[in-house]
């Protein structure tokens, strides 16, 4: 990686008042504007990339780990951005402006239909290196290469059951508390006979 050299240089600005005496200025602190260095860019650990934020390296390190960290509260469905979530959440109000001129699939963002149209152009440039299966977005292959590694990180509770996302375990879940709800309907319909 190639090193940039900044050099910083640090102003003096005098501000002066018409119409005041000399005195007063004398008294008056020349006022000194420091530009401050700048911060040396976060690294990622998993590629070259460098960010000027932690924040923006902890995004992106999520797209290394498959990490998602906002669930719907509604269907369960996770993302690696509170963005992207809040995008979703318009898929519950029925919202969808972009549509695809092949297959007529609708979609809440531009940036989504762009990435489904990879699809039609059979654009998949992201590949699995153990399998060679190729994905059109980077996430998918993250996903796909823990189904070999078998990371399933994510336990229910209830029976012992491993996923590799959260929100496949709480999509699982709500399996278990269906099946409670139907359970305990049963017994109220026996103890009412």
């Amino acid at each position: 990686m190639e090193v940039e050299e900044v050099v910083v240089k640090c102003e003096v600005i005098e501000i002066s008042d018409e119409g005041e005496d000399n005195d007063d200025m004398a008294k008056k602190k020349k006022r000194v504007r420091k530009r401050l260095p700048p911060k040396e860019r976060s690294k990622c650990e998993h590629c070259p990339k460098t960010f000027a934020t932690k924040y923006e390296l902890k995004k992106h390190i999520r797209t290394h780990t498959g990490e998602r960290p906002y669930m719907c509260t509604i269907c369960g469905k996770t993302y690696t951005q509170l963005g992207h979530l809040s995008i979703h959440q318009l898929s519950h109000q029925g919202i969808k402006n972009f549509n695809c001129t092949e297959c007529g699939s609708s979609f809440y963002r531009k940036a989504d239909l762009d990435r489904h149209e990879k699809i039609h152009l059979g654009i998949k440039p992201h590949v699995c290196e153990i399998c060679s299966k190729s994905f059109t977005q980077k996430n998918n292959l993250v996903m796909h290469v823990k189904m070999h590694v078998g990371d399933r990180a994510h336990l229910c509770t209830v029976c012992n059951k491993r996923f590799m996302t959260r929100s496949k375990l709480v999509l699982h879940s709500k399996r278990h508390e269906k099946s409670k709800k139907v359970k305990t309907e049963i017994e109220m319909d026996r103890d009412s006979d």
